[in-house]
């Protein structure tokens, strides 16, 4: 049954600390606790020293200028000076060790989170969008650095200067003055709580369609031959502009929200310093030495400098909406314990080549069976081919067999022991599979060959000549070190498939599996390939698909496949005396040939 895809419309819960999200992100930081308590350290020292210096001002303005005390100014000056070079690299710091701490933390994820994607079932991928696994693997785990370098640890630190700020008013001022020009502060939580509940509700939108933009332009490049073949070029771009405007207005949005908030900050800032002067002038004049010059200054300071983080907040919470949605998102995928592949108990480094397929019924979707209770087997070293019309069921059987997917009903055996109770990576490190379309990595010859292991050139080059193909190879420029590009496009079809080839007898499987290796290949590749096959092929059990029945002729047994059930199986000699389908498909593949 298809999978439902996890992350096409998430939920929006309008929280800017989405405290779950933020649990599940902190323990990742959990290694990197030192730098996570040394960042919290520095933000209460920034505050701390942040909120002496305009009480420095007062100090100068009423002791040292008011008294004329000169001494007391210098020394006035030099502690100010003092503190804003100390806060300057307090501040170097914590950027420093912020910053450190969301890359740390994001490296781990994505590590987490790929070596996750490579074990999820066959059926995850088969409902998710390519580009929308990259959006979560690259740009969503990027995102998350923010929660720790812009977001979570700034915020703290701006509140708790907000806090430190607001007791050093009250202690050092007349409350009533104070009182006057904080009165203001319920329209701005009020604000602020309208702008945290809408921003949240923006950049899920965001997010969702950065998702649904990469996702596009992944599969369009993917297959732009076929655009290109059938002059969708237009509609593809006509189809692109619209997605594209969705993405646009969903950023104007976001924008929007954030240029309101912002003048209403401004706004209240400056009421409040009118407010604070107002009320302190009042004072002045009708209570003579009650408020200072200096008060006025440095409540004027503290104003603007309580008003700065609490306008840079917009900002923080514009970063840590963003931060939580890419993280509800990247977690989702890491936490997705239910799609990973659960391999059996049951080791094994060699494979005997036993195979049986007893009974199997599968089905991709509920309701709609592919195969009916097929049985089939091959005993070691034998040759088992399946042949049959497009859409029968062939490679259903390949992936069961591979342990991609498990039947519904029924069991695929290997040595006697069900598939889904071999430990995988040993079963399939017995395997060798080459199939019709044939990915090779954008590399050189020998890294798609021996996929990365230690392999000398010299035994490459006795396998390839072995096969055959020996002359093929040293025919591309630069040999082994030839670079095929992205998915092996500097070869063509059959050179594709020789690689292939010459790949799973590197493995030198228990087990090779042949899926329609050999349906879409020159004449020339197609001899190759004769060649190659009957070389890999020799002493080892094969499971073959095969469309050319040529392919075929020579194999133990051969089982015809049509709607997902066995209709006939036998040698070639049998069902060719028996006259039936595996006869008819014979005939019209070889009607005028010497074979007839």
């Amino acid at each position: 049954m298809a999978e439902k895809n996890p992350n096409s419309s998430p939920s929006v819960s309008g929280k800017v600390f989405d405290w779950a999200v933020l649990r599940r992100v902190l323990h990742f930081a959990k290694p990197y606790r030192w730098l996570l308590r040394s960042a919290t350290v520095l933000s209460i020292a920034l505050g701390a020293i942040t909120t002496l210096r305009p009480y420095l001002v007062k100090v100068a303005v009423d002791y040292a200028v008011e008294g004329q005390n000169l001494t007391m100014l210098h020394w006035s000056i030099a502690l100010l000076v003092i503190a804003l070079v100390v806060e300057a690299i307090g501040q170097w710091f914590f950027v420093l060790a912020t910053n450190e701490l969301g890359q740390r933390v994001i490296r781990d994820v994505r590590v987490r989170l790929f070596g996750q994607l490579l074990h999820f079932k066959t059926s995850f991928f088969d409902s998710t969008p390519v580009g929308q696994l990259v959006t979560r693997t690259v740009s969503d785990v990027e995102t998350m650095a923010d929660i720790f370098a812009e977001g979570l640890l700034v915020i703290f630190g701006d509140i708790f200067k907000i806090f430190l700020m607001i007791a050093a008013m009250f202690l050092l001022f007349d409350a009533g003055m104070v009182a006057v020009s904080l009165s203001v502060i319920p329209i701005l939580f009020l604000a602020t709580r309208w702008f945290q509940k809408s921003i949240k509700s923006a950049f899920t939108d965001v997010r969702n369609q950065v998702a649904a933009l990469n996702t596009f332009v992944q599969e369009r490049i993917t297959g732009i031959s076929v655009v290109q073949l059938f002059g969708r070029e237009g509609k593809e771009a006509s189809r692109f502009e619209a997605i594209n405007q969705r993405h646009r207005d969903a950023n104007i949005k976001s924008i929007w929200y954030f240029s309101l908030f912002l003048p209403i900050i401004d706004m209240l800032s400056a009421l409040s310093i009118g407010l604070a002067i107002w009320y302190g002038g009042w004072r002045s004049l009708t209570d003579p030495g009650s408020v200072s010059i200096g008060d006025l200054t440095a409540l004027t300071l503290f104003i603007n400098m309580l008003y700065r983080p609490l306008r840079q907040l917009a900002d923080r919470f514009n970063t840590l909406q963003m931060g939580m949605v890419a993280s509800d998102r990247v977690l989702k995928l890491v936490e997705r314990d239910d799609q990973l592949e659960r391999p059996g108990s049951h080791h094994g480094s060699k494979v005997m080549g036993s195979v049986e397929f007893d009974r199997v019924s599968f089905a991709y979707q509920e309701g709609q069976p592919v195969l009916h209770e097929v049985s089939l087997s091959a005993k070691p070293g034998e040759m088992l081919a399946l042949v049959g019309s497009t859409g029968s069921g062939k490679s259903t059987l390949i992936a069961l067999l591979a342990g991609m997917y498990h039947p519904n009903s029924g069991e695929v055996r290997v040595d006697g022991v069900a598939v889904k109770d071999w430990n995988f990576a040993d079963l399939r490190s017995r395997y060798a599979l080459v199939q019709q379309d044939v990915f090779l990595f954008s590399d050189t010859v020998r890294n798609n060959v021996t996929l990365y292991r230690p392999i000398p050139d010299s035994d490459i080059m006795t396998a390839a000549e072995a096969m055959g193909i020996k002359d093929f190879l040293q025919s591309l420029p630069g040999g082994l070190d030839y670079d095929v590009k992205e998915r092996g496009g500097m070869l063509s079809t059959g050179q594709r498939q020789l690689l292939a080839f010459l790949r799973a007898y590197l493995v030198n499987p228990d087990v090779l599996i042949l899926d329609e290796a050999t349906s879409s290949v020159d004449s020339q590749s197609e001899a190759w390939i004769q060649k190659a096959t009957e070389t890999i092929t020799s002493g080892r059990t094969s499971i073959v698909v095969a469309h050319r029945l040529a392919t075929v002729l020579h194999a133990d047994q051969i089982a015809v496949i049509e709607h997902g059930r066995v209709v006939e199986q036998g040698s070639h000699g049998d069902l060719i005396q028996a006259g039936g389908a595996y006869a008819n498909l014979h005939a019209k593949q070889f009607y005028g040939s010497q074979e007839v």
